[in-house]
């Protein structure tokens, strides 16, 4: 790398060509050192990360890339999506993401998580459908042609198993796993789908659906932000959490 000259030691052809590669990892090495001891977000260009599942992406990212923009203009970030509460866990473990937001992940001693919001269950149909007429009773719930979403491509859910406690089963006609694809499918059907509050009011096709009350108890769905213990006292990721409950809070 050096040779001996009159001069004192001098790079080689070699040494030269891999100074400025080094010069750029080295200084990449020095922010992500700056990034870990303390962080500025006015000034940072540190890559953030977060995975999301479907519902929590809908109602989070416009407000919180928003409030990102406005605090930490120069920061980037990445968004992976998962469905299943243990794949969040797995990403957290991966250190793939810095923190996700679903459904609470299976209690483990090295995920640590706070609650953000919860949903209530609705029952969906296309607004002039005949069973309206009726009152959405369990007789009429049960004569209907059901929509399950199932992220995880399963066909029992929620509803399925608060009938199954009184030995009742419902007919289902469609399973699919894209939440959102839920309300267009009913406004255009004779399908009842039994879904969170607010993806109806996200979906843009409120004013086409009959909007009521499930005729089962069905327990709110909880969501949480979860993240690693290892990364619970770093500065950025700290801020980064505070930034999202702040998000939520408002």
């Amino acid at each position: 790398m050096f040779v001996r000259s009159p001069n004192g030691l001098q790079p080689t052809p070699r040494a030269l060509e891999l100074a400025e590669p080094i010069g750029h990892a080295l200084e990449e090495i020095q922010r992500t050192l700056d990034f870990t001891q303390a962080f500025d977000p006015s000034s940072s260009t540190a890559a953030l990360s977060i995975g999301l599942s479907d519902h929590p992406a809908f109602r989070i990212l416009p407000r919180l890339v928003a409030k990102l923009r406005e605090t930490a203009p120069g920061i980037t970030l990445a968004v992976r999506n998962f469905t299943s509460r243990d794949d969040a866990i797995s990403m957290l473990d991966a250190g793939e993401v810095a923190m996700t937001i679903g459904v609470p992940p299976t209690p483990t001693g090295r995920i640590l998580s706070v609650p953000l919001f919860e949903e209530r269950f609705v029952c969906i149909l296309r607004k002039d459908h005949p069973a309206i007429r009726q009152g959405l009773d369990l007789e009429t719930f049960l004569s209907l042609t059901h929509l399950l979403v199932s992220p995880e491509n399963e066909r029992f859910g929620v509803v399925d198993a608060a009938l199954a406690k009184q030995g009742l089963k419902r007919q289902l006609a469609l399973t699919l796993p894209q939440l959102y694809a839920a309300p267009a499918l009913v406004a255009s059907s004779d399908m009842i789908a039994t879904i969170l509050e607010g993806v109806v009011e996200a979906s843009g096709q409120a004013e086409r659906l009959y909007v009521g009350s499930p005729p089962l108890e069905l327990d709110p769905v909880p969501f949480t932000l979860s993240w690693h213990r290892r990364n619970d006292t770093h500065p950025a990721q700290r801020w980064f959490r505070d930034r999202v409950i702040e998000v939520f809070s408002a």
